[in-house]
């Protein structure tokens, strides 16, 4: 008995090792892909994907067979780019359709038969998917809007409102929104110009957003209060809002959010700390960085170009008009994403180890996200280390666990204050 133990013991042991570099080797050749995609080299990037799907029990995501089909497409490999599409359409239920009609990654393919039938099928899986979804007509203009958990929203009971990352959709909150609208009411929609939502000819500024966002909800017949959650840049729309109308705030969530809190000169303490000279980081930032802004505005779309005009004008105000005024002291949470990718971002043409940058840049940022948390009675800070920048996908449980958290806190509030503890 004892050796039919210790055989069985070995096998387990042996096929758990076996599973854990199946699963090491798949993750280094993803982080090879996308590497490679960074630098443009999309022909080894989509080699490289492939060989990651061909590792036994690999678990392939539908985000890594969607970035195989976006390096394919980049590498004229119509065929296998399509491969990779009807697969998660047709076997994941795919449903991001604003985002697939809008990536310029894709542009090759738009001309080819299989197009279309792709869309249809990727479009019948959101209309499945999002079955509530609904449009709001402001100045004359549709906007997309998507209500969940309608019954949970009796009285004064937050309701959840979901504000969006930089170009991106509300589809990405899926996995979110079908959890807490079992216990509350949901809200989430599409910024003017991306996905179903028609173009206003107005620039997405902090003010015509957050004004949007509150005539919807109102048009909705969901009243304040509201716990935002937002992503990214959408985190400079919810500071804004909780900044304008702070009685209508039940708590805040920052993913990985813009960092308004950053002032004039701080977005040189990094190069500093890492002992860059003067001139060094005025080579790196000066001409190189306009020109770069210059070439986004004539390639990419004009949602994203937008709102990255208006992150810019942001920037050099110094997001006067995020924090106008302290944050409420309600429950405030930041969660940040420290998984390092090699495409986390436009690095700028310095010789320096990347990660160690980003490292330090983290830390400076996570003290001053602290300093805005001190006086507060239920702030909290949470710090993935393995997440990329869409923690939303990345570790969904931990946003959904960040959401009852404030929910929960919000509640002891409003039982302090009929208490008056």
């Amino acid at each position: 008995m004892k050796k039919t133990t210790l055989l069985l013991t070995f096998l387990i042991a042996t096929v758990s090792l076996l599973g854990q570099n199946s699963n090491r080797k798949y993750d280094v050749l993803i982080r090879k892909a996308d590497s490679l995609y960074q630098v443009k080299d999309y022909k080894n990037s989509a080699h490289a994907f492939s060989n990651a799907f061909n590792v036994p029990d690999s678990k392939i995501t539908m985000n890594h067979r969607y970035n195989a089909a976006c390096s394919y497409a980049l590498a004229y490999n119509a065929d296998s780019a399509f491969a990779n599409l009807n697969y998660i359409a047709a076997f994941m239920n795919y449903s991001r359709y604003s985002h697939i009609i809008s990536d310029p990654d894709l542009k090759s393919l738009y001309l080819d038969s299989r197009w279309k039938p792709l869309i249809e099928s990727v479009k019948s899986n959101k209309d499945q998917a999002y079955a509530k979804l609904d449009f709001i007509t402001l100045n004359g203009f549709k906007v997309e809007v998507f209500t969940a958990g309608m019954k949970s929203n009796p009285g004064d009971k937050p309701v959840i409102v979901f504000e969006n990352g930089m170009a991106d959709s509300y589809d990405r909150w899926k996995t979110i929104i079908d959890e807490v609208s079992k216990t509350n009411t949901v809200f989430a929609y599409n910024r003017p110009r991306i996905g179903e939502s028609e173009d206003d000819s107005l620039p997405p500024t902090t003010e015509h957003i957050v004004s949007n966002l509150r005539k919807m909800l109102i048009a909705k017949g969901l009243n304040p209060p509201y716990l935002l959650v937002s992503h990214s840049f959408g985190g400079a729309y919810i500071r804004s809002y909780a900044s304008r109308y702070p009685d209508e705030i039940a708590g805040l969530i920052f993913i990985d959010p813009i960092d308004f809190t950053k002032k004039k000169g701080m977005g040189e303490l990094p190069y500093l700390e890492m002992g860059f000279t003067r001139h060094q980081i005025d080579s790196a930032f000066g001409k190189p960085n306009k020109l770069f802004h210059e070439k986004l505005y004539t390639e990419m779309p004009k949602y994203y170009v937008e709102e990255v005009k208006i992150s810019v004008q942001l920037t050099q105000t110094e997001f006067n008009e995020c924090d106008r005024n302290p944050l409420p002291d309600v429950p405030v949470h930041f969660i940040m994403a420290g998984g390092y990718s090699e495409t986390g971002g436009d690095n700028p043409p310095l010789i320096c180890d990347f990660e160690k940058l980003f490292r330090v840049s983290e830390n400076l940022k996570m003290k001053r996200y602290l300093e805005l948390l001190y006086p507060l009675h239920y702030g909290k800070l949470f710090y993935c280390s393995k997440s990329s920048h869409f923690v939303q996908t990345d570790d969904p449980d931990l946003v959904i666990s960040s959401i009852r958290l404030a929910l929960a806190d919000y509640e002891k509030i409003q039982r302090e204050n009929k208490t008056g503890r």
